[in-house]
């Protein structure tokens, strides 16, 4: 399993809830607007391809690997459960 930051700009449309949908299903946890932790078991460029197949096609998708724990301030409800349950 790999650890993943997320993020995306939807451009046009906006058609979250397809999107929203699917980091559900993949066991993502939304920390900020528009940013998501997952833990996957691919590579940063496979989970882009696969989200790609989500929005549209002038949306942007960033995702990076990280290896540390991350560290915020003010993230979401329940943010601190999910790094404590996928982060070392």
């Amino acid at each position: 399993m790999a650890l993943f930051v997320i993020g995306y700009d939807l451009i046009k449309r906006k058609d979250y809830p397809k999107l929203w949908e699917e980091m559900d299903r993949l066991g993502a946890r939304k920390v900020i607007r528009d940013f998501y932790l997952a833990n996957l078991n691919n590579t940063a460029s496979q989970v882009r391809d696969h989200l790609q197949r989500f929005v549209d096609d002038d949306d942007r998708i960033f995702v990076v690997e990280f290896a540390k724990k991350p560290q915020f301030t003010k993230a979401l409800v329940g943010t601190n459960d999910w790094i404590n349950a996928n982060c070392i």
